[in-house]
């Protein structure tokens, strides 16, 4: 069942469409706060419940009802994003529906400690191979469990969240084409539970209004998040500027 969480703005304003994809046995309650402040910041937020998501088919299905629910509303804008097995199902939706809607949409990927692998797959194909596909711009984030600060260099050890380490989500960002845009950063303090919901909650805004909206400022904002004590810069390609 695809749940909605939607924008109060005024008559005949069209909005992106946010899907926040839940990890393993999770519900979307559990990523409330993450749906509400998206809905507040002028987002059509959807959320597929399903205790195993990663196939990325309900993403496609939430973004197909959104159209049909609320076509007044919901612009051809699509923003993918979701957790664990639900961040795998974020990046596999955002290719599945490069696949379907093509160019005439326009798309961004957030990924949360993406436990690329686990649980569902997607039909037909791998999901180093759906990943290669996407061609629109893609963050994505692992946490690291500790309070210290996580350097770059330790993406390729086994640290982390607690259950998703650095590299693994590195091994995600790695099976992304060459040519897309795409930025792998540690979430400084975030553990995989209780979800990093908070983290999910800073980022979000201004990664999706600059990637949906055009947002100067808002990539002006996002470009100056990356500090030690809360983001830190694993790995980034063909990064554009704000204009």
């Amino acid at each position: 069942m695809v749940k909605f969480w939607v924008p109060m703005v005024p008559a005949g304003c069209k909005v992106p469409v946010v899907h926040l994809a839940n990890g393993t046995t999770g519900m979307c309650g559990n990523y409330q706060g993450a749906l509400q402040r998206l809905a507040s910041h002028g987002f059509l937020a959807a959320c597929y419940e399903n205790p195993n998501t990663g196939a990325g088919s309900y993403g496609l299905s939430a973004f197909e009802a959104a159209f049909a629910t609320f076509p007044e509303l919901a612009d051809k804008k699509l923003g993918s994003t979701g957790h664990s097995q639900g961040g795998q199902a974020a990046l596999i939706s955002l290719q599945l529906a490069e696949e379907k809607f093509g160019d005439t949409l326009r798309y961004a990927g957030l990924a949360m400690e993406p436990s690329s692998g686990y649980g569902t797959q997607p039909d037909g194909q791998t999901w180093q191979e759906a990943y290669a596909k996407i061609q629109s711009p893609v963050f994505m984030f692992s946490g690291d469990a500790g309070s210290g600060y996580v350097d770059a260099a330790l993406s390729s050890k086994d640290v982390g969240d607690g259950l998703v380490a650095v590299r693994w989500v590195g091994e995600a960002y790695a099976a992304l084409s060459d040519g897309v845009e795409a930025y792998h950063w540690t979430a400084v303090g975030a553990s995989h539970l209780p979800p990093p919901v908070p983290q999910e909650q800073r980022i979000s805004i201004p990664w999706f209004r600059w990637k949906l909206l055009g947002d100067k400022a808002a990539c002006e904002y996002f470009k100056s998040m990356p500090k030690p004590s809360q983001w830190v810069v694993q790995a980034e390609q063909n990064a554009s500027d704000c204009e």
